[in-house]
């Protein structure tokens, strides 16, 4: 079975597994992004190869988020959340694809909880922001169901062959609650867990 067929039919199961990015998913990662509305979604120049997307990942440093969800081992979605630092260090940017032949399958909404999970249960972060293009309906409207509100648009922002795009940009800040809430036990627990512990508050199907 292909992979695309083996997703559909795992995903609606719920066969699935959600992780941390490793290296070995740089191949999987680059033929997601190399899908043509995820290239359309990008701000970045497209990635010109497998080691391209890893050589940007690592220029983001090692104190970053970085997760994925996987079928049979294969990275299928990525979301990525980059806490900043100094005066920013309540800041998170994020970043969320999924490859083009399993959007609309719940996915985005999955590896949504994982990070705003990670940022509410384990950072402690107060703001989450993020770019998005004004054409993207869809993303934007899985944005604003996690508390994202447009903050302002930006035109001429890209560039996406000859056409110049505007982009809006979004935030999503955390009601009340400490700068920073590191917990020992809640820092040992898998995304299973934190998914699990943040379900409740918004909303999706178990």
């Amino acid at each position: 079975m292909s992979l695309a067929g083996s997703v559909r039919s795992s995903v609606a199961d719920s066969a699935f597994e959600i992780r941390r990015r490793e290296k070995r998913d740089a191949d999987a990662l680059f033929r997601m992004f190399d899908q043509p509305q995820c290239r359309q979604g990008m701000v970045l120049e497209p990635f010109s190869s497998a080691s391209a997307v890893q050589a940007w990942f690592d220029s983001n440093g090692s104190d970053n988020y970085e997760t994925v969800a996987t079928i049979n081992d294969t990275a299928i979605a990525f979301a990525g959340l980059f806490p900043g630092r100094g005066s920013q260090s309540h800041v998170g940017g994020l970043s969320l694809f999924v490859h083009d032949q399993f959007q609309g399958r719940g996915l985005g909404a999955l590896l949504m909880t994982a990070i705003i999970a990670t940022a509410d249960l384990l950072l402690g972060l107060r703001r989450i922001q993020l770019t998005v293009f004004c054409d993207n309906e869809r993303a934007i409207s899985l944005y604003r169901k996690f508390g994202f509100e447009i903050e302002g648009r930006h035109s001429g922002f890209a560039r996406r062959g000859h056409q110049l795009l505007d982009a809006f940009t979004m935030a999503r800040i955390a009601a009340g609650g400490p700068a920073r809430r590191l917990d020992a036990e809640l820092l040992t627990r898998d995304l299973s867990d934190l998914i699990s512990l943040s379900r409740r508050r918004f909303r999706l199907a178990s």
